[in-house]
């Protein structure tokens, strides 16, 4: 029983192969649609990838620059440091140490810097704080009195815009599920499309096959081989496509100049590929499942 069953699956990818070679030029145009509708769908959710996690590495770092005014005695302010709890570390940064610190940072950027003067750099202190130590509010009193200080003049301090943040990729979040789910319809509709053309060159052959008794399953079930096989090697392309394009970015190092603002771009995780495959799978049998149905 199982080998009968074996057998008439085996036939079916023999028929789906046979429709495919038979209707090349169609089966190729779809197969250009649906490569075009993974390929903006993963290039979407590459993209939201990056940005959110870009933001919540943002949101977790615990660190404050203090930058002091030109001549300014950093004793106040080291001492006032610490008395502070919470804090893991602090740094002082002279003039020419500022400039052996942005040396570090920015490697790809030397040529740039050796043109600086070290002493239009200022003078600043970091300050490390120990992860998950202290509140939000607590460090925001911290920002506060120490712009109070005399001779500090500027504190960075990216928790100010913590709740900013939160917003934001709420904000993300949700924009990234309605474009998502508009990307999966659409790509339902556009394998709906291409695979309706494939079949509707085919629908002579079909009225043959039905006139000489061959059951809808004999029919229809080669039809969603045929689709899924478009649709996964459409995927396969696409994310091919991709990975290409991710490969010569950080070929030619465009992501040096991104590391500056600690952004690190990284590539689509096996997880998500194996999501945006099985939406590509799902859209291809209900494109498949509706362009054939005025048939059967």
């Amino acid at each position: 029983m199982i080998s009968q069953r074996a057998n008439y699956f085996i036939n079916y990818f023999k028929i789906a192969a046979v429709n495919i070679k038979s209707n090349i030029s169609g089966n190729v145009f779809a197969f250009l649609i649906m490569s075009f509708s993974f390929f903006i769908m993963l290039f979407f959710l590459l993209c939201y990838i990056n940005i959110y996690n870009y933001m919540n590495t943002f949101q977790k770092s615990n660190v404050m620059l203090v930058f002091l005014k030109n001549n300014a005695k950093k004793d106040t302010v080291v001492h006032f440091i610490g008395t502070l709890d919470g804090v893991k570390s602090s740094v002082y940064y002279s003039d020419k140490s500022s400039m052996e610190f942005l040396e570090k940072r920015v490697k790809h950027l030397r040529s740039v810097l050796k043109n600086m003067n070290p002493d239009n750099l200022p003078a600043f202190i970091k300050i490390n704080f120990k992860k998950n130590a202290v509140s939000g509010i607590f460090l925001s009193n911290i920002y506060l009195r120490l712009k109070s200080l005399k001779g500090v003049k500027l504190v960075y301090y990216n928790k100010i815009l913590r709740n900013k943040i939160v917003q934001f990729m709420f904000f993300t979040k949700v924009v990234g599920l309605i474009l998502f789910m508009f990307l999966f319809i659409l790509s339902i509709f556009i394998s709906y499309s291409a695979i309706k053309l494939v079949i509707l060159r085919k629908q002579n052959e079909i009225e043959i096959l039905r006139l000489i008794g061959a059951t809808n399953n004999y029919i229809r079930i080669p039809m969603f081989i045929e689709g899924e096989i478009g649709t996964v090697l459409s995927f396969l392309v696409s994310i091919l496509l991709l990975f290409a394009i991710y490969k010569i970015f950080i070929f030619y190092k465009f992501d040096s100049f991104l590391e500056f603002f600690r952004i690190k771009i990284i590539f689509l995780n096996p997880a998500q590929i194996v999501l945006v495959l099985l939406i590509a799978v799902i859209s291809g049998i209900a494109g498949t499942y509706l362009s054939s149905k005025k048939f059967f």
